[in-house]
């Protein structure tokens, strides 16, 4: 992941000295989240051995004795079994979701080709990219160089509009800088839907309609079609963002489902294993804790694809033409008096 897709997400655990950021980056948004469920087990799993080390006494009894193990793996045992019951019959009930009838299926594909088209229109353009990093890349583009011509147009009595225009194509044109170049790096939708996250559409949208009603009568006609073109294509942005949302979304809850299955069943094996065998078993530690770590396995898993699409859902909320959340506030350099 890029230096720039990784500045998006700082939002969460900013306040951290930068190894730790990073680190909570790989935790919470970037690592692959099998990797990451492996590395919480195994440093649970030293975690527990060593404060057994420290505080297991022989005369305190051991880990792997009846009145702590069984009680433990065979209530991780049933969490588990009810966990995978939960996840399949909602996997299943979003399957169901998905057989539409045909005309439903042929409208959804009929109104990604419309938006394309519409894009093409507005844009002034015979074909758009497919790509969705070169998609984004030509409509934030044809966003910031509408801006661009605007500034370069007026030549404003009015020094309030001078500066409040000149701010805002400042703060579009480093966003759209932002966005672009962490889309360079970007190969997953997951990368696309970050490098999308700190382009502000809902206040650009805001800031410009704010622009447009109080210093409308300061211009052209043809800046007056451009600022109406912008304020269709931030708004075609904005669909886009929440399109490919969707499709992460789906993808991320699709993949949970596949790993999920492929951790439940040898977690259910071996601790039904160790439930039957125990008093056949040596009374060593390390395998009661690592019998333990194994049955965490699936409840550690669906944690952290959770933790992901949480944090994923939350930087990415969206209110049409209203500016939620704190992380909107207004461009420093134009008013907020009406």
């Amino acid at each position: 992941m890029s230096e720039n897709t990784e500045g998006n997400i700082r939002g969460v655990g900013s306040n951290l000295p930068r190894p730790l950021t990073h680190a909570w980056e790989w935790l919470a948004i970037s690592g692959d989240r099998r990797v990451v469920a492996g590395f919480l087990l195994a440093a649970g799993f030293v975690q527990t051995v060593v404060i057994g080390i420290i505080l297991v006494t022989p005369q305190s009894g051991s880990l792997a004795s009846e009145n702590t193990a069984i009680p433990l793996t065979s209530a991780l045992l049933s969490g588990t079994l009810l966990l995978f019951s939960i996840v399949v019959s909602i996997n299943s009930l979003y399957v169901s979701q998905q057989q539409n009838p045909l005309s439903q299926q042929f409208g959804r594909i009929q109104g990604v080709v419309e938006f394309r088209r519409q894009l093409e229109d507005v844009i002034g353009a015979d074909h758009v990219p497919a790509q969705p990093d070169q998609l984004l890349r030509v409509l934030s583009g044809d966003i910031l160089e509408r801006a661009q011509y605007i500034e370069s147009e007026i030549h404003a009595i009015d020094v309030d509009f001078r500066r409040d225009l000149d701010t805002y194509v400042r703060s579009l044109a480093d966003e759209t800088g932002a966005m672009n170049r962490s889309l360079m790096d970007a190969a997953t939708t997951l990368e696309i839907l970050l490098a999308m996250m700190d382009y502000n559409h809902d206040r650009q949208i805001n800031d410009l309609r704010r622009l447009q009603a109080e210093y409308g009568d300061q211009l052209s006609a043809e800046a007056s079609t451009n600022i109406e073109e912008m304020l269709r294509l931030l708004q075609y942005f904005a669909a886009a963002r929440e399109y490919f949302k969707t499709i992460y979304t789906r993808r991320e809850f699709a993949r949970l489902s596949r790993d999920l299955t492929l951790t439940t069943i040898p977690t259910i094996a071996i601790v039904a294993t160790f439930l039957h065998f125990l008093n056949d078993l040596p009374d060593i530690d390390l395998l009661t804790t690592g019998v333990v770590a194994v049955a965490f396995a699936p409840f550690v898993l669906v944690s952290t694809y959770i933790l992901r699409v949480a944090i994923i859902s939350k930087r990415t909320q969206a209110a049409g033409q209203f500016v939620a959340g704190n992380r909107t506030g207004v461009i420093q350099g134009i008013s907020d008096e009406e």
